[in-house]
Order: C-alpha cells, then structure tokens, then sequence
C-alpha cells in the first residue's frame, strides 16, 4: 500500500468548524483514496454534534486522545505517551498537527518513539503561527518539524524569509463543495431579520471576538450608509463580543444592524443566500478562511481583509474588494460601493462562484498528499 497507510489529524478544539472542519473533510477524501485517515480532537469538551458530524463524514475519531484545549498535566501525559506507543507500533506512520498544542505533543512523541518511518507535518494556520515567537521558540519548532502547511502563498514566503527550508514548506488553499453552497435567495430568512426583501443588504458571518474585526466593519457600515441610505448589515454567529457589538451597533447606525444568530447546515446557506455582500475581514482559528470560499460558492461578492488568505482567493475589482482590516474608511467605501450598485456586485458574485469552484475538496486532498509524499522523500527533521 502507498504511503502513507494511516494518517492522524490532530486538532486541540472542540469545534466542528475551523480547523477541525478542513481536516474532517480532508480526512473523508483520503479514506476514498483507500487510506486508514482518523480524526484527533477534544474528547474532553467535545462541540455539538462533533461525533455526529464525524460519522456523517465516514471518519473514524481517534477518541482515546484527550486534546484538551483546557491544557492539564495529566492530559498532556496521557495523549504523549498514547501518541508515543502508536508510532512505535506504527499504527500511524504521520502525524499532521493543527495547533501548536498537537504539534508539540507529536514532536515529542516522534523523538521518543524513533520510527524512521513517521513524519510530523504542522499545518500553520493563523499569522502568528509563522512568526518566530518569543524566543525563536515556535520558528524552533516548526525547523523540527517534517513539513509545513499553510494556507497562501504570502505564509509561505514569511517562512522562507526566516531561512526554513523551501522543500519542506508548501501551500494549500482550503477547500469548498460547490454542490452544497450555491447561490439562491432567502426571503424568509430575510423577513425574520426584519430586513426588507430588496434592501442592499451585506453581512459577516463569523464568531463574535475581538481579533475578526467586527467593530471595523461596524463603523465602516456607518460611513456606508451615509451614501447608500437604504442599506442593511446582520452579523451572523455568536461569542464574548456580542454584547459589546450591540451597543457600538445601536450607536453608530441604530436601527439598520441586526444580529442574525448562530446557523449551520441548511441555515448556513440561507444565511449567506440572504446576503448582497459578504465580509471577511480577519482569520480565525483556521487560516484556510473556508467562509470566504462559502460565500464565494453562494454567488456573493466580497469585502476581504488584505492578509492571509482571503486576500489571494479575492480578487480586488474582480470578486470584490481587498481593504485594510482596520481602514475605517477604506470598508465604508468598498461597502458604499458594491451595495450601492447591486447589479455590478452580482455580477462579481457570478465570477467569484467560478473561481470557488476550483477549489474541491479533492484538489486540496492531493495537493496535500503529493505535499506529504515529497516531504517522506527528504531525511526526517
């Protein structure tokens, strides 16, 4: 059999969504390739129908491990010694870590248990995941590592910059299933909002914290509306910023923000079907930003931040808009724009669709593992 036989994707999360999403579904494409691919995540504090999602994806969870995001020493003695005893049995011959939790667990793990055959590969999500850190600490660890997966190509070039190794360091874009977000309309959802059927309407669906920029986006919206007075903007998701964000909302345009809840699956798609323009200002936990893809397949244009990758999957004047995440007035304009020329949007929407749909889920799957092939070919780290 090809290797590798029986890959393990590690994410320290109780979520269903972020990293843990990308990695279920890389998961799903590599076992259709014939390969034994199993799921590592919190079994501590496991997210809603985590188990129930995984099954629905044909995955197997590697629920032995603990992974707990709430980091305790005796966790972390029981997954490094698991993690350990499986490589040198070689029930796993790669270990491919999402957060830095995992990744320090695997490292230790693989020197340990001397399998020449195991490979560790980090997939570096987030800005600060491809920083040196304090000390040089986390760029000691990524040097110590197999292989190096990031999600754009900008990731990638900071890395080389810091002397690692070009062979060991690749980029993959995330991933989408076109056939499941597609573009439509949601009158419904739109009249459960309050918001007016035709209204220009734009929207964010992310997890409500300080770092997504939401209060950016709330203030450019205000600037917004100044030159297209009949638009409208919902906030789609919940978290700690929630309460904060209500009241800057009822200050800087009462009346014209609403906050449409937390959805998933079918209420997912309506969300976005609901929407005129997207906002994507900020990663989250996973680097990959799959929502901007999402809302790409929907047939929506978009208003990006200009790092990471939402910057190279939107093309600024083609799919939507690339602005400074904290430019104030530089969202206000891109925002003014697009909802006050519904017709232009639509069309960059139609464009952006396309474009989604070249990434699948299959192509990020082989475009992983030809990654991984190349990196079992070089001397291990």
């Amino acid at each position: 059999m090809s290797w590798p036989r029986a890959p393990l994707l590690l994410v320290s999360s109780s979520s269903r969504t972020g990293p843990a999403e990308g990695l279920i579904s890389l998961a799903r494409q590599l076992r259709a390739l014939g390969m034994d691919a199993r799921f590592a995540g919190d079994t501590v504090r496991p997210g809603e129908n985590l188990g129930e999602h995984l099954a629905q994806a044909g995955v197997p969870w590697a629920e032995e491990l603990r992974l707990s995001r709430k980091v305790r020493l005796l966790d972390l003695l029981h997954d490094a010694q698991m993690l350990t005893r499986w490589a040198r049995e070689g029930r796993h011959d790669l270990f491919h870590a999402a957060f830095a939790h995992d990744h320090s667990l695997c490292l230790w793990a693989k020197r340990r248990a001397r399998n020449p055959d195991l490979r560790v590969v980090r997939a570096a999500q987030r800005r600060v995941d491809v920083e040196p850190g304090a000390l040089g600490l986390r760029r000691r660890a990524l040097r110590r590592s197999d292989g190096i997966l990031v999600h754009c190509e900008s990731y990638r070039s900071l890395l080389l910059q810091q002397s690692l190794d070009p062979s060991r360091v690749a980029s993959v874009y995330g991933s989408v299933d076109g056939a499941w977000f597609t573009p439509g309309r949601a009158p419904d959802l739109r009249s459960a909002w309050g918001i007016p059927e035709f209204a220009p309407l734009a929207g964010i669906v992310a997890r409500m914290k300080p770092e997504r920029g939401h209060r950016a986006l709330l203030q450019g919206f205000a600037r917004a509306l100044e030159h297209v007075p009949e638009a409208w903007l919902v906030l789609v998701g919940r978290g700690e910023e929630e309460e904060p964000l209500r009241q800057l909302a009822s200050e800087v345009a009462p009346g014209r923000i609403v906050f449409g809840g937390y959805l998933r699956g079918p209420g997912l798609v309506e969300a976005y079907r609901a929407l005129d323009v997207a906002v994507w200002l900020r990663e989250g936990n996973d680097g990959a930003c799959r929502g901007v893809l999402e809302a790409m397949a929907c047939g929506l244009p978009l208003v990006v931040g200009s790092e990471g990758a939402p910057a190279e999957l939107v093309r600024d004047g083609i799919d939507g808009r690339t602005v400074g995440a904290d430019n104030v007035p530089a969202i206000g304009n891109a925002l003014a724009e697009l909802l006050g020329d519904l017709r232009r949007a639509q069309q960059m929407g139609r464009v952006g669709r396309e474009r989604a749909l070249e990434f699948t889920p299959r192509r990020a799957a082989e475009e992983t593992l030809a990654f991984w092939r190349r990196v079992r070919e070089l001397p291990p780290a």
